[in-house]
């Protein structure tokens, strides 16, 4: 019996998951941090509602996100005084090595899970990948 595709899915998705989350101590940094600290890397000035829809969270979860994060002394947090309801968050150096070396980690991840792959290969799971996304979530990739 062929193993279904959402178990295949799943499977996958634990695999990798677990190969990142047992390095993440070393980098001190908890799940949902990563994404997080990435969106505020690019995005200054921005209201919690924006870094839920872009990570898939909850608003409460990004509060707790950046009150660990604010906590671990890799983010800065101020009210934007043009705009009260948005934050000015600006990553500190700990926070932006952190999330540096995270990256480095999770290439080499992505490299030992995609062994054996073409390029095109590569690109055509890729291009699968955003698809589906876009069809569960009706949001593209960015």
């Amino acid at each position: 019996m062929k193993v279904p595709l959402y178990i295949l899915l799943f499977k996958t998705f634990h695999a990798q998951r677990n190969k990142n989350r047992m390095h993440m101590d070393e980098f001190n940094l908890s799940p949902g941090q990563p994404k997080v600290l990435r969106y505020i890397s690019s995005h200054n000035e921005c209201k919690l509602k924006d870094i839920a829809t872009e990570c898939d969270v909850e608003p409460a979860t990004v509060s707790k996100i950046l009150n660990s994060l604010e906590e671990k002394g890799m983010l800065i947090r101020q009210i934007n005084p043009r705009n009260k309801r948005a934050y000015q968050l600006r990553l500190t150096d700990l926070g932006a090595s952190a999330l540096e070396k995270w990256n480095v980690h999770c290439l080499e991840v992505e490299e030992i899970s995609l062994q054996g792959f073409s390029d095109d290969e590569k690109e055509q799971f890729r291009n699968y990948l955003e698809r589906m996304y876009f069809n569960l979530s009706g949001k593209e990739i960015r």
